[in-house]
């Protein structure tokens, strides 16, 4: 129970700390290509941060097994709230997905193709964007791409890294997952951000 009521307070107060608009009205607007841009890093920074500020706290309080139901029931949540006080689409996607939601679409898997063979070059930008035509649209299509690092490895490293508790959360909420076998520096996936465009350049 005490457990479960930790989960609860944990997602009101991430409800409360998200209910600020990190930029931008609910209904997608359509900005100048600077505008998006400003927007598109802002918010890919913020979720990044966010993210990671949950799981330290969570992993100081519980562990790496918290920190898995953190990232599982919580980490969607945070990036869905991110996209509606935006008004844009922005979202965690990976090649090598653990929550099915975080599948790539054709774009994003091709993106993400690249910056995997750019990262194991050692050539990888820690951004990327373009503008691209969508059923008639401009849209600004924006990546800040995710590296594996020494925290990641519990929980998505190799096999004989992962505790057995956090091996029997995986395998109960996620019998299909595809996100272990990572190593340091591996890409890990992206924050990806999608903002309408319609305002011109400036």
């Amino acid at each position: 129970m005490r457990g479960r009521g930790r989960f609860t307070l944990l997602v009101l107060l991430l409800t409360a700390i998200l209910a600020t608009p990190v930029g931008g009205q609910k209904k997608e607007r359509h900005l100048t290509f600077d505008q998006g841009l400003g927007e598109a890093k802002k918010i890919s920074v913020q979720l990044v941060d966010e993210v990671r500020g949950l799981l330290l706290r969570e992993i100081e309080k519980g562990g790496f097994p918290s920190a898995v139901r953190v990232c599982s029931e919580i980490a969607q949540e945070m990036t869905q709230k991110f996209a509606a006080e935006t008004g844009h689409h922005a979202r965690r996607v990976s090649l090598r997905y653990r929550n099915p939601k975080n599948a790539p679409d054709d774009y994003e898997r091709t993106k993400l193709e690249e910056f995997d063979r750019l990262n194991r070059e050692k050539k990888l930008s820690n951004e990327y964007f373009e503008v691209v035509k969508e059923e008639g649209k401009e849209y600004l299509r924006y990546f800040r791409p995710l590296i594996t690092a020494p925290l990641c490895i519990t929980c998505h490293g190799p096999e004989e890294n992962i505790p057995s508790e956090v091996k029997s959360i995986l395998s109960k909420k996620y019998p299909d997952d595809r996100a272990t076998g990572f190593l340091v520096g591996d890409l890990r996936g992206a924050i990806s951000v999608r903002i309408a465009l319609g305002g011109g350049k400036r």
